[in-house]
């Protein structure tokens, strides 16, 4: 646990991580809230296709879910402990192709690309917000243009893998972000 975020990881086979990845999120839900109805939902606010953020349209529940190969990696808190929640995984080592979306500028390393996704998983808008406009400060901060800020905590996860969790907390006097 993270500042009070359950976060899970383990190996799937690729055509399963989906499914793992949602059986995770149910298992830590059950943890959070037993009693809550925790059918898990995904739809995308863009095309409405069934991907995109995990939600509890029943509980009180946020999650988030990241996958790096054969990893699938999810965090779940309670809405009375955390705002948002974003989560991001990358493997030690692996050489993502950053240097378009940062470009003419140079692409963070594999920490900062995980803190960089997991705050716009938080934020809600992922990828619509173009990644070079993310700021990263040095006392652990994320800022995102239009979503305000979050906190960025490392997670001590599998080995070989690179973890980062983005969370703002309830009662922030950051605005929340708009949904398109």
């Amino acid at each position: 646990m993270v500042e009070g975020v359950r976060i899970a990881w383990t190996h799937t086979a690729p055509g399963d991580r989906h499914q793992t990845g949602r059986a995770l999120i149910r298992t830590l839900a059950a943890e959070l809230a037993p009693e809550a109805d925790l059918r898990v939902e995904q739809r995308c606010a863009v095309c409405g296709g069934p991907h995109g953020r995990p939600q509890f349209p029943q509980a009180p529940l946020l999650a988030s879910t990241a996958y790096a190969d054969s990893w699938v990696v999810v965090a779940v808190a309670h809405r009375q402990d955390a705002a948002a929640i974003g989560i991001d995984v990358e493997l030690e080592g692996s050489a993502p192709e950053l240097a378009l979306l940062f470009a003419p500028g140079d692409p963070p390393g594999l920490r900062g690309w995980t803190a960089i996704e997991a705050a716009l998983k938080a934020d809600g808008r992922g990828l619509m917000v173009p990644p070079d406009r993310v700021r990263l400060s040095p006392d652990g901060r994320a800022t995102v243009p239009g979503g305000g800020e979050f906190r960025i905590l490392p997670v001590a996860a599998a080995p070989g893998t690179i973890v980062t969790l983005a969370l703002r907390r309830p009662g922030s006097d950051l605005p929340p972000t708009r949904r398109p």
